[in-house]
């Protein structure tokens, strides 16, 4: 409290005595008081009118009114203003007043003046965070407002491309000159460049008896809001004249209020014709090339590679979650994206590339380019693209995110089937693991691959672990609610023969088929209990979250194996949790509840992870697991979306429910950080706090800090 701080004070006193009373007692803390005191009813109507107080004190007195008519008139005509009933004797707490913040003694000058001063320490605070909460929604809404104009601009291109492909000639009229038109237009008037009819009156093309015709229809055309068909006369680049239907409608171009004129092309209702109009409508959406014709494109490139000099690639690109996208939006909004996406795309590679679309939500690249690392960029580079486009149909934003798998074509490779076969490979290790992702195949393991190919994976897999070109890597997970305590999730990584470290889901997908997934499983707890055995040296709170395959789920033998380790290590069971795919939790209640059952007599806990997106909660309810993690595909972006917004609710309440505790996956940004915070969301996890590393080192004192951020 600073010297001489201004305080303005209402008190509701019947005694001026009483009321300087307290005016002394607050100067002397420090206050310099305003006063402003209330005897009577009509004085305290009459306090709405004065400039709003910091505190009302309420005394004693025949005529002043009842506590309950103070506390209803600052309810109806101010905002958090505490109310403080002022006592001669100590007054219990049971038996405060209703609608009071205090209730304390005037024979205790200091303890009115500190609860003076906590009730409008909170009162200030309170009204910051109003401020604050007003900020966040402003940013929110300009954000919001970006993406809608940015979404405008990209429905003004596509328009302006239909337009300039139609048959119909279109012109754009501002402030009575011509302002666009398209081809057809153009070649209606007998003219090449637009700069010969842009900015010329559109009086001037109309036949002089027809002004007044004119004029008069597109005041009431603006007026009505409605296209409207008059039959006037226009004069073509070379004198001629000739009557002709014309519409008028009121538009928008280049946000500007104007008016478009169109005259109609003649239509001809036969067969060739409807065909050719719908292909040519096709085209204006899509100039991808069909499946059949990609994949000729990529046998001709495996017969000449030698010759080219160029690395060709094929990159295969998977909308995530369109399915769903669908069926919240509609068939016709989902179309509309795809179509958009398409032509990103297309502008993202360069004309001599083949795109092409494979499913309904599936596109295929070939591409060339200098090196693989120029392949990467231009892929990544088309990822960020559809992360950050945005599509509004009908009023509804659509946005999706897109898993990217890329395969460089080699020698290794037979036929155009087995490229794509590697690049769906790549694109499904992208999208398990978590999607929003460009993954390379490993061309190391396409020299393993032969006629005898699960031989030859398993020969790998030992090989990789032989060569020790496996090693472990620790994310944090850290706690919102300033829980103590260190969590770290294990992840694993392999690097390959030429040294290039790659995403774990391709290794893991050639061990599971080659029933190696256990063996791998072993390998991570056994390397993650030794690294924890070795932290817990200099931090006795650390606990680590590990993976374990659908194999490992139904390996009878693996609790004792694990206990075994765990004494080894001299680990107690509860600093290990064990994390399961809901998808593999779900697809076989039984076992998955036999094996938790048998790590939970060891002490050790289950985390069911990528949870909320696909399965029904209800399917978990008899599985006895201690922590949900939160699909990362719905943290993303989370902020603005509310549809992911309402499932992160949804998994929140389901935990509260099953009592376990949820963490967050994939928190990339601070506005995501917030939100999760304000749903009560327990801990989080993502490069937010920071990226996977080498090291089990994380500083969680800087939890404290991130729960600051969020609580601010």
């Amino acid at each position: 409290m600073s010297d001489n701080e201004n305080l303005h004070l209402v008190i509701v006193e019947g005694s001026r005595k009483r009321a300087n009373s307290c005016v002394a007692m607050l100067e002397a803390a420090g206050y310099d008081v305003q006063l402003v005191q209330v005897q009577d009813t009509r004085a305290l109507e009459a306090m709405s009118d004065q400039p709003l107080a910091d505190i009302v004190l309420y005394g004693e007195g025949a005529r002043i009114p009842e506590i309950e008519a103070v506390a209803a008139c600052l309810a109806e005509h101010a905002v958090d203003i505490p109310l403080v009933a002022l006592a001669s004797d100590r007054t219990s707490p049971d038996s405060m007043p209703s609608g009071t913040s205090a209730v304390v003694s005037l024979d205790r000058p200091d303890e009115l003046v500190s609860t003076i001063r906590m009730l409008l320490g909170d009162a200030a605070l309170g009204r910051r965070i109003c401020r604050l909460e007003e900020a966040v929604g402003t940013i929110q809404l300009q954000q919001r407002i970006d993406q809608l104009e940015k979404a405008l601009q990209e429905k003004e291109k596509d328009c302006l491309t239909l337009v300039d492909n139609s048959r119909d000639a279109i012109a754009y009229v501002f402030n009575g000159d011509y302002l666009y038109a398209n081809p057809a237009c153009l070649a209606y008037y007998g003219m090449e460049e637009l700069a010969e009819l842009q900015g010329t009156p559109l009086l001037e093309r109309v036949d002089a008896d027809d002004h007044a015709v004119l004029e008069e229809l597109l005041h009431n055309c603006h007026q009505a809001g409605d296209a409207m068909a008059v039959k006037i006369r226009l004069t073509d680049n070379q004198g001629r004249s000739r009557s002709t239907a014309v519409a008028f409608a009121p538009a928008s171009f280049e946000n500007r209020r104007c008016t478009r004129m169109t005259i109609r092309a003649p239509r001809k209702a036969t067969v060739a014709g409807m065909i050719t109009e719908a292909s040519t409508q096709e085209q204006l959406f899509s100039a991808a090339f069909n499946r059949q014709y990609f994949m000729q494109a990529v046998e001709d490139s495996l017969k000449f590679q030698d010759r080219t000099g160029m690395f060709q690639t094929v990159t295969y690109v998977l909308l995530d979650d369109f399915r769903t996208i669908r069926e919240n939006f509609g068939i016709y909004a989902g179309d509309q994206a795809i179509k958009n996406i398409s032509a990103l795309i297309q502008d993202n590679y360069g004309e001599e590339d083949t795109v092409s679309q494979f499913g309904d939500y599936v596109f295929a690249i070939l591409s060339s380019s200098q090196d693989e690392d120029h392949a990467y960029l231009l892929a990544d580079s088309l990822r960020k693209k559809v992360k950050k486009h945005v599509t509004v149909v009908g009023g509804q934003i659509v946005q999706t995110t897109c898993s990217i798998g890329m395969c460089v074509i080699n020698e290794h490779m037979k036929n155009s089937q087995d490229v794509l076969s590697r690049a769906d490979l790549a694109c499904e290790v992208a999208r398990s693991s978590g999607g929003n992702l460009v993954h390379v195949h490993s061309t190391a393991i396409d020299a393993q691959i032969g006629s005898e190919v699960e031989l030859q994976c398993d020969s790998m897999i030992r090989k990789t672990i032989d060569d020790e070109r496996l090693y472990l890597v620790y994310q944090p997970i850290v706690s919102l609610n300033s829980k103590a305590g260190g969590c770290y999730e294990v992840l694993l990584r392999v690097v390959d023969e030429n040294g290039h470290v790659m995403l774990p889901g391709q290794f893991v997908s050639l061990a599971g088929k080659t029933g190696m997934s256990t063996e791998i499983d072993r390998w991570v707890i056994g390397s993650a209990l030794k690294s924890l055995h070795d932290n817990r040296d200099e931090d006795d709170n650390i606990v680590f979250f590990v993976k374990v395959s659908s194999s490992t789920l139904s390996d009878g033998k693996f609790p004792a194996w694990l206990e075994k380790q765990l004494k080894k290590n001299k680990l107690q069971g509860s600093s290990l949790i064990l994390e399961i795919p809901e998808a593999n939790a779900v697809r076989n209640t039984d076992v998955t509840s036999g094996f938790i059952n048998a790590v939970h007599k060891i002490g050790c806990q289950i985390a069911i992870e990528h949870f909320g997106y696909t399965s029904p909660p209800e399917l978990l309810l008899d599985l006895a697991m201690d922590y949900l993690k939160i699909d990362g595909s719905l943290v993303d972006n989370l902020a603005y979306s509310s549809e992911n917004q309402a499932r992160v609710r949804s998994v929140v309440d389901f935990a509260r429910t099953t009592k376990t505790q949820c963490i967050a996956e994939r928190v990339d940004d601070a506005s995501s950080l917030v939100t999760l915070w304000q749903y009560d969301v327990d801990y989080i996890q993502g490069n937010f706090v920071r990226e996977p590393g080498r090291e089990a080192n994380y500083d969680f004192e800087d939890a404290i800090a991130l729960h600051n951020l969020a609580e601010a």
